[in-house]
């Protein structure tokens, strides 16, 4: 909920096509044929074992002998690919995960989605087909979002730099849970890593209240529009010789808009996102801010270390200035850190803090 994004736009989106009209068609099938696939399908993939993954679907689907069942397969892949109505909470839809599939089909599924994502996405014809690849699609997606930082956290890189593997792609519905929603765009979302992994967002179910199982919630979904946050700090006690204590200070974090709340604790949740602001607090303000603040101050020659509390006020706004929420990690909490700096701490703090820092 830090900024609102454009969505990622991608010609590789079209590999969605094939999933959606063999789902769409195979229950009125007789048999499996190229009728089941995009005109464009063979031409691309001929090569591939794709079609014969397809093929151990279709023919395990068909040996189910129930239609009830068969259906619940095929809302599975419809449901579950209506990403941002299910977070909406829309209702009518169902959340159906895989688990909840016959035990006859799941291991099927699991592999046809997983080849597409791990492989056909990234396959150099395909590629060559859509005249784009993965690591250009996040590229532009970076690029139009203006983005150095983490979109979803705020307080990690997010540079797609050679020599290093490429920005984690996240399936907002986790692909563990809802492997057909693998290769839709619409789920998934360049991420910074530690967003990615656990114990932030790992293989969490979003659509369900974490601290209550099988309530179902409105969803944080990273192209909603949103009013953004809030954020403030506060030292209770100042810091003193004796340090700084979990009890001295607050960092408070809230939607702008009140009636966002769900979607606040959702993003929050989702992510651990305030557990990680407070240690971004302890471990990283907390011990190295003073350091950072006296070499912003030395390579800048128009400034001077300050000599009284107004000078050096002055001077924090300068510092604050350079922290671009987009452009520099952990600007989303320095920033309220230095607004108390300025606005809120005490004479007799500032007083100490420029007799300190000029030294």
């Amino acid at each position: 909920m830090i900024t609102k994004l454009q969505r990622l736009e991608t010609k590789l989106k079209i590999i969605q096509e094939i999933p959606e009209l063999f789902f769409s068609e195979i229950e009125d099938s007789t048999s499996f044929g190229d009728h089941l696939f995009p005109g464009w399908t063979n031409a691309v993939f001929r090569a591939t074992s794709l079609k014969q993954k397809f093929e151990l679907v279709y023919n395990k689907y068909k040996s189910i002998k129930t239609k009830t069942t068969r259906e619940k397969i095929i809302n599975s892949f419809v449901h579950s690919n209506q990403i941002e109505n299910l977070c909406n909470n829309q209702t009518g839809l169902l959340i159906i995960e895989l688990k909840e599939l016959p035990k006859k089909i799941r291991k099927e599924l699991d592999n046809l989605f997983l080849y597409l994502y791990n492989t056909a996405l990234n396959y150099h014809i395909f590629e060559t087909h859509v005249s784009e690849t993965l690591k250009e699609s996040i590229d532009a997606f970076i690029l139009n979002n203006e983005l150095e930082v983490c979109p979803l956290c705020g307080i990690e890189g997010f540079l797609n730099l050679e020599g290093q593997s490429r920005i984690a792609l996240d399936h907002w519905l986790c692909k563990d849970l809802f492997p057909m929603a693998s290769v839709n765009f619409n789920n998934l979302f360049p991420i910074g890593a530690k967003c990615n992994e656990r114990p932030a967002k790992g293989t969490k179910n979003i659509l369900w209240d974490n601290n209550s199982p099988k309530n179902r919630v409105k969803a944080y979904y990273p192209y909603m529009n949103h009013s953004g946050i809030s954020t403030s700090f506060n030292f209770i006690n100042e810091p003193s010789i004796a340090g700084i204590k979990d009890e001295d200070w607050e960092f408070k974090l809230d939607p702008t808009n009140p009636l966002e709340i769900e979607i606040f604790n959702s993003w929050d949740a989702t992510l651990n996102i305030k557990t990680r602001y407070l240690g971004y607090l302890r471990k990283n303000i907390f011990l190295m801010w003073e350091n950072r603040y006296k070499r912003y101050i030395e390579k800048h020659p128009h400034l001077e270390h300050a000599n009284s509390i107004d000078e050096l006020k002055t001077n924090f706004e300068h510092w604050k200035s350079t922290f671009d929420l987009k452009a520099v990690a952990g600007s989303i909490v320095y920033i309220p850190f230095i607004d108390f700096l300025i606005n809120n701490a005490s004479d007799a703090y500032l007083f100490g803090l420029y007799q300190n820092l000029r030294r």
